[in-house]
């Protein structure tokens, strides 16, 4: 009998199959050195080889998507964000400076304050 051929118990994603959501051949591309692995393994799980892709595919997914990576930042990107900081920097400091010699130094401090605010509440730290 062909190993794709075998009856073997179903998982919780074959019974939600059943219910309403039929599947449907997809195509995914595989090395015949992978496959042979993939076979390998199936065969020792007593499980067709496609059904061993299917449950270890959907495993996987739902780990990713119950726990994302967290999103790396490339050399070029810190690069860029210290750049921008810099030039933000030099401009409010221009800024500050002729807001002070136009006395506007409350309307000043009120921008500071939400400044500060909105970088609490990017950086999760809370309004406050």
């Amino acid at each position: 009998m062909a190993r794709n051929a075998r009856k073997s118990r179903p998982t919780s994603t074959e019974s939600d199959a059943r219910a309403g959501d039929p599947r449907r051949a997809r195509s995914i591309r595989f090395s015949d050195s992978e496959w042979q692995l993939v076979e390998d393994a199936a065969l020792r799980q007593g499980i067709p080889a496609s059904q061993l892709v299917r449950t270890v595919m959907l495993a996987a997914v739902e780990e990713r998507l119950a726990n994302p990576a967290e999103a790396a930042l490339t050399p070029g990107h810190l690069a860029l964000i210290e750049a921008t900081y810099r030039a933000v920097y030099v401009l409010a400091t221009i800024n500050r400076e002729e807001m002070l010699d136009a006395e506007r130094a409350k309307e000043l401090d009120e921008i500071v304050a939400a400044a500060r605010r909105t970088m609490r509440e990017t950086m999760d730290e809370g309004p406050g």
